[in-house]
């Protein structure tokens, strides 16, 4: 019996850069925009059982380009008042196999790919929406924060970098992380209105429950949403165009549901999706005063490549 390699979270943070990330990220939106990923219907399974706190879901995705099928699986229980423990006792973790054989390749744990390819994916839509040099601003201190930090600092040209979370100890910890990756000006504030003020483009990454982000946007804003209920509905109203990785993956988002179960026309707002973007079928920033959203929920196409690669590069460091 045909033995599956375990790559560790820690096996994947030595080998996946941010550079490389970035990489990863276009490959796979541009296999999204050419027909060159494979998806079963429907995309995801999520299921609970009754009396339990566990939430379970599942995405599959088959890459022809490189010969291999996957399958995420995330776990996380859910308390009473809805709270979640941090990511880091969550399962997370893809199952890679061989799309001719159907051998077992590798189970590769993906709690450091996950936040990784979460900002990695905003980042190159970022590059190709943005007045530069860009006035940066982060919202949340966490750990896909962090990982949004090092991607768009990476990816783009920056004149200054401002943060702001609920902790100024966090705010100032990921202000060092951002000092070491780049020269331009980095700074803390107090909350998010200045921030607003001071950036044009603003990524969230935040695990709220309530919008943090309420009516409308400054003129020219690029905002990038990677957490859940971080935008109100005037907030989603107000931009010219809003820019998703797949709207029939956003539209079931609960947030997105609630806000279209009130009669918020957000879907009136979606402009196309980041493959086109990264494809050239979408057109990139057309004016320093338009107004962008860019709301991911994440590609299981790309969860799959970021695997396979910290598979395959983890393998060729065992064998050197």
């Amino acid at each position: 019996m045909l033995q599956p390699d375990y790559v560790s979270s820690a096996d994947c943070e030595q080998v996946l850069t941010a550079e490389r990330a970035l990489q990863l990220a276009e490959r796979a939106l541009l296999w999204e925009a050419r027909g060159q990923v494979d998806y079963p219907t429907p995309r995801a399974l999520r299921m609970r059982s009754e009396g339990h706190p566990l939430r379970f879901h599942s995405k599959a995705v088959a890459l022809p380009e490189i010969g291999v099928a996957g399958c995420r699986i995330v776990g996380y229980p859910v308390a009473a008042d809805g709270r979640r423990p941090g990511a880091e006792l969550a399962t997370r973790m893809i199952v890679l196999m061989d799309l001719e054989t159907g051998a077992p390749l590798a189970i590769v744990d993906e709690h450091y790919n996950y936040s990784l390819r979460t900002a990695a994916s905003v980042a190159v839509a970022a590059a190709r929406l943005t007045n530069s040099p860009a006035r940066l601003g982060f919202v949340g201190a966490g750990t896909v924060a962090t990982s949004a930090v090092t991607a768009l600092l990476a990816a783009m040209p920056v004149s200054q970098v401002t943060m702001t979370s609920r902790t100024i100890e966090r705010s100032d910890a990921l202000a060092e992380h951002a000092r070491a990756l780049t020269d331009a000006e980095v700074r803390v504030v107090p909350d998010i209105p200045l921030l607003m003020e001071e950036c044009d483009v603003v990524v969230t990454a935040t695990t709220t429950r309530e919008p943090i982000i309420r009516g409308a946007l400054p003129r020219g804003m690029l905002l990038c949403a990677l957490g859940s209920n971080e935008l109100d509905a005037d907030a989603y109203l107000s931009c010219d165009r809003l820019l998703v990785d797949d709207w029939a993956q956003t539209q079931e988002a609960a947030d997105i549901v609630a806000l279209i179960a009130a009669g918020c026309p957000i879907e009136d707002r979606v402009a196309g999706g980041l493959p086109g973007l990264i494809a050239g079928t979408v057109p990139g920033r057309r004016d320093a005063d338009e107004t962008i959203i860019v709301r991911t929920e994440g590609l299981a196409s790309q969860d799959v490549l970021f695997a396979h690669w910290a598979w395959q590069e983890s393998k060729a460091r065992e064998q050197a």
